[in-house]
């Protein structure tokens, strides 16, 4: 993702600091097109993170579809596409794989200044994925069909609420340890 990329670049993060060139992401997988505006996007991320730090639009980028939010020392993208995400899913069961057949548009809320693998060691990477799961379940309605950790390479069908959702997985198998 260009806005991502140039973000990274602007607050001095290099591809060799990156050593997988990965970063916490969630993505919703979605029905139907639903992207917020600006003002939108930043009053569920105050909801979301603002608890001890205004949030605040950084940027707006690839065409009104990318927000750069950012709180206290976080910085955070919300980004949203019209079209499948960019993968077809080859997931192992029919409620995984039925929200990458039925989706025709989809939301994402990324860490990008931060490493998966750096979280990983320091064990802190459950605390980041929260962060952007509280962002998520603030966005969770009927019109999404799954959410997807592109990471982790696991993908959650909704079947209900988030909780709920998230608690199916563990129960059917789903590794969803990297959340702790």
């Amino acid at each position: 993702m260009i806005p991502l990329r140039w973000l990274r670049g602007k607050l001095g993060i290099t591809d060799k600091d990156d050593s997988k060139g990965d970063w916490p992401c969630v993505v919703l997988l979605l029905k139907e097109p639903h992207f917020p505006s600006s003002e939108e996007a930043v009053q569920v991320g105050q909801a979301s993170w603002g608890a001890h730090a205004p949030v605040e639009l950084m940027s707006t980028a690839n065409g009104g579809k990318s927000y750069i939010l950012a709180s206290g020392k976080f910085v955070f993208s919300v980004n949203f596409g019209s079209v499948p995400y960019g993968l077809e899913g080859q997931e192992p069961s029919e409620a995984q794989q039925r929200p990458w057949d039925e989706h025709n548009a989809w939301l994402s809320i990324d860490a990008p200044t931060q490493n998966v693998e750096k979280l990983r060691q320091s064990k802190t990477l459950g605390g980041v994925y929260q962060l952007l799961l509280v962002y998520a379940l603030k966005t969770w309605s009927p019109n999404c069909l799954g959410i997807y950790f592109p990471s982790e390479s696991i993908t959650v069908p909704n079947l209900g609420g988030l909780a709920e959702s998230l608690q199916w997985g563990r129960q059917h198998g789903i590794d969803l340890s990297f959340l702790k």
